[in-house]
């Protein structure tokens, strides 16, 4: 984790992806308009050729119900980005402390790990129903600050 990616982190009690973190956090909600998209533009294409087709009412649930869907899966994908907050008066050395015996137990595997953040995933079996989760904390004076996503080097699950 950047230095940039933590400091936006502490500003903005949010985690920062790269283009192809948002990518592939965000993957649902690109699939959930194609179908909207490609009618559109096939509406379209036929309105400009001078052709227009009416719009049949069976097609208007293809463009309402995938385009709610989408919107709704935007705002649950922007809030899993947001980060908790706990207050603690605990110094960074016992938090860690804390911290390495929660990954123990839940068998995280931590990939950073230093005075600013830690980053650890999960990387849970076949029939686990995921794929893996990425966990980020942060510390902040008297406040730890903790998020949990799906890992984004792998599939988004819902």
């Amino acid at each position: 984790m950047t230095s940039e990616k933590v400091k936006y982190g502490l500003e903005n009690r949010e985690l920062k992806l790269s283009f192809w973190e948002k990518v592939q956090h965000y993957g649902i909600v690109g699939f959930c308009f194609i179908m909207p998209a490609t009618l559109t533009f096939m509406h379209l294409k036929d309105y400009f050729e001078n052709s227009p087709k009416p719009i049949k009412s069976g097609e208007t649930w293809f463009l309402i119900i995938p385009t709610l869907l989408g919107i709704l899966f935007f705002y649950l994908q922007k809030n899993r980005l947001k980060f908790k907050e706990v207050n603690t008066n605990l110094n960074k050395s016992q938090l860690k402390k804390i911290i390495d015996k929660v990954a123990e137990e839940l068998e995280w595997h931590i990939y950073i790990s230093n005075s600013k953040a830690i980053v650890a995933k999960t990387h849970p079996g076949f029939s686990s129903g995921s794929w893996g989760e990425q966990i980020t904390i942060l510390f902040d004076n008297k406040k730890v600050l903790v998020n949990s996503v799906c890992d984004l080097d792998k599939k988004s699950s819902l």
